[in-house]
């Protein structure tokens, strides 16, 4: 029988295949309804939006509820936003109605699954936390470069990628369904907006935490979001299969940056991420200012490597702070910031507009992040120093 552990992890796998199997398709929807860059930007946007709600409830929800009870509709939710989407791509409205359902399912999948994994992993936090990352990153370069080839040479490009998914989904809730749950119900703690941050911890968060969280998706949602819309007029026709090339370079970049940390910790892996990330998207800019298309292929492996120092150093830190009863809500979070990036490719359309130009917008960014791993070198190391102390005082 499968383990509790694999049970999550492979459902957490089918939800984040499903995720971003929709992105390199978004060209094909972009020849076939005529839209422009800002709305294409837009459409990747409108997750993080409907990821917002989820990520206010469905933490504290599980963590009064259990975890399966929330979790199994956010599942089932999954495997429907990919039918709104292979049923309703003739209309922008629907794409939209199905890219924010998308953000609802992460909202919900994401956070519980990472706390339910970490309850019922082995006795070494750090390497559970590997194994969530891995997995979930692994789902999300799975499913663009699959629905790449598809939409590049395959049949019904818009319909078999969508089909993939909702097969693992069905699997997905047989094996969830089979997972033993972690939470004792608490009829006498009540359902409401909870940030989950032990008292003396704000500040912890908001210095060291939320910034590492910023460098989780901040950094790929240009790769995945914005770069193959600039590449596409470079690369007509071939340009879906490079859309998902660079969403697989990104996501599985993130590996051997996820075992880098367990090896040199959050502290050191937290401004690795925001260093990496700089160097990523200066390398980007260089690439679309000298046409040198090649940079893309190294800008992407970077903003992947920089995703994946970020989010094991970024749920190593909440494990390291949280209390048991409230890891739900603060697991959401952390992933209430990290999904705040991904709202980076619309910001960088947006200004675009005034500047007519994404060089210096791309070489904007990387200065700023740039300047927050500096940041994260200080604060990370003070807040060791606190760590190490609380654990050693008697």
């Amino acid at each position: 029988m499968p383990s509790a552990k694999f049970r999550i992890l492979f459902t957490l796998f089918a939800v984040g295949f499903g995720t971003n199997v929709a992105t390199p398709l978004f060209l094909i929807y972009e020849d076939r309804l005529g839209l422009s860059t800002w709305t294409l930007t837009a459409l990747f946007a409108i997750y993080p939006i409907g990821l917002a709600p989820a990520l206010v409830f469905s933490g504290p929800a599980s963590d009064v509820l259990g975890r399966r009870i929330i979790m199994l509709p956010g599942v089932a939710l999954s495997g429907a936003a990919s039918l709104v989407m292979m049923f309703g791509g003739t209309t922008v409205g629907m794409l939209y109605l199905g890219r924010f359902m998308l953000g609802v399912v992460s909202g919900i999948v994401f956070v519980v699954a990472s706390a339910w994994t970490q309850e019922v992993g082995s006795s070494n936090p750090m390497l559970t936390t590997r194994q969530i990352t891995a997995v979930m990153f692994v789902g999300f370069g799975s499913g663009p470069v699959v629905a790449a080839v598809i939409g590049q040479w395959g049949p019904a490009p818009l319909v078999i990628p969508y089909l993939l998914h909702l097969g693992l989904i069905v699997v997905g809730l047989w094996l969830t369904m089979g997972a033993p749950e972690t939470v004792t119900r608490n009829v006498t703690r009540k359902i409401r907006p909870n940030l989950g941050m032990p008292k003396g911890t704000g500040r912890d968060f908001a210095v060291v935490i939320a910034p590492t969280a910023l460098g989780v998706f901040g950094m790929p949602s240009l790769v995945f979001g914005l770069f193959p819309v600039l590449l596409k007029p470079a690369m007509p026709g071939i340009a879906v299969l490079i859309s998902g090339v660079l969403g697989f370079m990104v996501t599985w970049s993130t590996l051997p940056a996820q075992a880098l940390v367990g090896r040199i910790g959050p502290y050191r892996g937290a401004p690795l991420a925001l260093a990496s990330g700089a160097t990523g998207t200066a390398l980007g800019a260089v690439a679309f200012a000298t046409d040198t298309w090649g940079l893309v292929i190294g800008a992407a492996v970077l903003m992947g490597a920089a995703s994946g120092f970020a989010m094991t150093s970024g749920l190593r830190f909440v494990d390291i702070i949280c209390r048991p009863e409230d890891r739900g809500a603060l697991t959401g979070s952390f992933y209430a910031v990290a999904y705040a990036g991904m709202m980076n490719p619309l910001l960088v359309s947006t200004i675009n507009k005034a500047v007519d130009s994404f060089v210096p917008i791309l070489s904007g960014i990387a200065i700023v992040t740039a300047l927050g791993s500096l940041w994260l070198f200080g604060a990370g190391a003070r807040l060791r120093q606190r760590h190490e102390l609380l654990v050693t005082t008697p």
